[in-house]
């Protein structure tokens, strides 16, 4: 099949099976893989769909600029958009950005715009999200998708993603998927418990995230928490909530690749574990994670040893419990964190 431009090959992204990283109960877990997209992420969907509605609706217009505070993976998405549509793309990043994420958005064209001192708490969403405002108040004509709470975030995830899972998939009985701007968990199930009202949604955000009202601290998992609420994150389609750790996270991303050859991000890793945890107590269901990324953005960091050692996250290398898959699959019955119910976290708030 011949396609127009690179942007048609956004979507149908592949389902896999875990065949070693299982709990032998019956239940199933099957991974959508994200890193399939042109643009290596889960981010694409949202941010071409963001782009076109800002099209038809005049607020992005031919040749116009488009702005946005990111962390790695939209930026990617939009400079890609931007490279085959004509547009300039200001990207409003920070030193946490890894190297790798920098120099495939340079070589698409876009334009980086740093942002060094950080808020009171050591955080950059904020300070990142000042600057694209202060710039947008310059310069009327730029378009900012503003990711966490532009409607049109979850919207394009249920319209595609929900849609493939449900093509790809069939039945299922659980959702795990992390959150981030909230609109990939938002829209997919959404989407999923109109069709399917019995339908569990496991959201997984890292410990340390103040997304459900935890204390915020920090954490090195990228692609999941943040320090506020985005307007995106619908908590009515979500029912329960599991914070992960940044070595049980880490651990299963690095397993993954080396067990199953599934290469992909901190977050998806994350998601993985608290399937696995979920599966112990839910034998014989078929349970969906959304595998948001790729590794590639994390070669030099979470998948190098000497960086792990460097950053005090030594125990995923040197624990037994996260040596080899089984053991990590054990290790998944009892997490550092039990997920808690929803209505549970929502009532002490």
């Amino acid at each position: 099949m011949i396609h127009n431009t690179v942007l048609d090959l956004i979507g149908n992204t592949p389902i896999v099976r875990l065949r070693n990283l299982a709990v032998d109960n019956g239940s199933e877990i099957l991974v959508k893989l994200e890193a399939t997209n042109p643009g290596r992420s889960i981010k694409d969907r949202s941010a071409l769909y963001m782009v076109e509605q800002a099209e038809r609706e005049g607020r992005l217009l031919p040749a116009g600029t488009i702005i946005e505070s990111t962390s790695g993976n939209l930026g990617k998405a939009l400079a890609l958009i931007g490279a085959v549509r004509g547009y300039r793309v200001i990207l409003v990043v920070d030193p946490k950005v890894p190297a790798s994420v920098l120099q495939f958005v340079k070589a698409l064209g876009a334009e980086i715009e740093m942002v060094t001192a950080p808020d009171s708490s050591g955080g950059f969403q904020g300070p990142r999200i000042e600057r694209v405002k202060s710039m947008c108040g310059e310069n009327q004509d730029f378009f900012w998708p503003d990711q966490y709470n532009n409607p049109n975030n979850p919207i394009a995830h249920a319209i595609s993603t929900a849609a493939e899972i449900k093509r790809g998939a069939g039945k299922i009985d659980a959702l795990v998927s992390t959150v981030s701007t909230g609109g990939h968990i938002s829209g997919i199930s959404r989407a999923l418990k109109d069709a399917c009202p019995s339908l569990t949604t496991v959201a997984v955000d890292a410990f340390g995230s103040s997304t459900f009202g935890h204390a915020f601290s920090t954490y090195r998992m990228r692609g999941l928490g943040l320090a506020w609420k985005p307007e995106n994150l619908d908590y009515s389609v979500i029912d329960c909530v599991h914070l992960v750790t940044d070595i049980e996270g880490i651990a299963t991303s690095r397993l993954l690749a080396r067990h199953e050859g599934i290469f992909v991000g901190e977050s998806a890793g994350a998601a993985v574990f608290g399937a696995l945890h979920y599966a112990h107590s839910h034998p014989g269901q078929r349970i969906v994670v959304v595998a948001a990324d790729d590794g590639v953005n994390y070669l030099s960091e979470s998948f190098d040893e000497s960086w792990l050692r460097a950053h005090e996250l030594a125990a995923v290398l040197d624990l037994p419990e996260y040596r080899d898959f089984k053991s990590l699959v054990a290790a998944a019955l009892k997490p550092t964190c039990e997920p808690a119910e929803i209505g549970d976290i929502l009532s002490v708030r």
